[in-house]
């Protein structure tokens, strides 16, 4: 695949300066897969290996567009400048509730019907239970979810018992023990935010926030877990993948939660519009074999003719589409936010 990147121009966009132009590249592309890293590198490759073999000969590869999604947090404020759907991706793959949800995207495109689910309510794998994953306004298609878990660091917890409810962990003896994903203690991961207000109600994401002593990237959590440092928490909120990788297995343990693992969506928006023409690319997004790259990379696939790669009594807790859609998700997102960070501070106080 040939990428060019273009030479990043500046814009100001709602007092901000962002870059200019679909993640630093000088046209728009046909599928953007802005993927968690777990997924990025297996699919990337396997794409490419299908393209040396002639499969993709039909489609400019140059447009397919494969990126880290931890590289692409400024993108996501750029979605809103948008006003008209051929600026858009045909094709774009997003991990979490980011702004493809907030209500002025809803209103410009999803509304207007530019993108469809190209599975037309696909009911996806039974091992999900009783998850309504599939989405009821049939605008967006659930590749897999990322499932959040805790892992206890055994040489930390300092008399306290193993967790295994995250109703555990908004209890004052956790304040200031626990870990989440976050970027330089800031941009904390806003589906397990959201996820613990649905289910605990909102003054619950305060208390987590007492609970949380540092927001880190899942490879550095690895890397303290079960160190015995002094940095290190005594239980850590994590991928599952990131969770199978840290080396010191004897000294930590992963923590299925009673109530279940997080489930963070991956989602694919299609336009309606490009479906005929794209169907071989959405047939491979969804189709059983990278459906089982999914699976391998630890994100519990929809497709139901792939084999699960999860303990068999492992539980996934997601925070439901009324929320998504019943509500001003963005002014939630925003609420949710000030919440935990009030708590945090006063964690961080004490």
């Amino acid at each position: 695949m040939i990428r060019v990147k273009c030479p990043l121009e500046v814009v100001r966009l709602n007092g901000k300066i962002q870059e200019k132009g679909w993640a630093g590249y000088d046209f728009v592309p046909t599928l953007l897969a802005m993927m968690p890293c777990p997924l990025k590198v297996p699919v990337e490759e396997d794409f490419a290996r299908r393209e040396e073999a002639g499969e993709w000969a039909g489609f400019d590869t140059s447009r397919i567009v494969f990126e880290g999604n931890a590289t692409q947090t400024g993108f996501y404020e750029q979605v809103k400048a948008y006003r008209h759907e051929d600026e858009l991706p045909e094709l774009i793959i997003s991990p979490g509730i980011s702004s493809f949800f907030h209500s002025d995207f809803r209103e410009k495109f999803l509304e207007r019907g530019v993108f469809a689910d190209v599975t037309d309510g696909w009911r996806g794998n039974p091992r999900f239970g009783n998850l309504e994953l599939v989405d009821p306004k049939g605008w967006y298609t659930v590749l897999c979810v990322n499932p959040l878990v805790m892992v206890a660091d055994l040489t930390r917890l300092d008399g306290l018992p193993v967790p295994r409810s995250w109703a555990e962990l908004l209890k004052p003896e956790w304040s200031r023990r626990v870990n989440m994903r976050g970027k330089n203690n800031k941009d904390f991961c806003e589906t397990t935010l959201l996820t613990l207000r649905h289910v605990f109600g909102p003054e619950a994401v305060e208390r987590f926030g007492e609970s949380v002593k540092d927001g880190l990237h899942p490879a550095q959590m690895v890397k303290l877990a079960g160190t015995g440092h002094a940095d290190a928490p005594a239980v850590s909120v994590m991928p599952y993948f990131y969770a199978k990788t840290i080396p010191r297995k004897d000294k930590t343990a992963i923590i299925w939660p009673e109530e279940g693992a997080i489930a963070s969506p991956v989602f694919l928006l299609a336009k309606a519009a490009s479906r005929e023409r794209l169907q071989p690319l959405t047939d491979y997004l969804t189709g059983p074999g990278v459906s089982a790259l999914y699976e391998n990379a630890c994100f519990p696939a929809l497709n139901p003719s792939v084999e699960s790669k999860l303990p068999p009594d492992a539980k996934l807790m997601w925070m439901g589409w009324d929320l998504v859609w019943h509500e001003d998700i963005g002014s939630v997102k925003l609420d949710t936010e000030e919440r935990f960070m009030r708590g945090y501070c006063k964690g961080r106080s004490l």
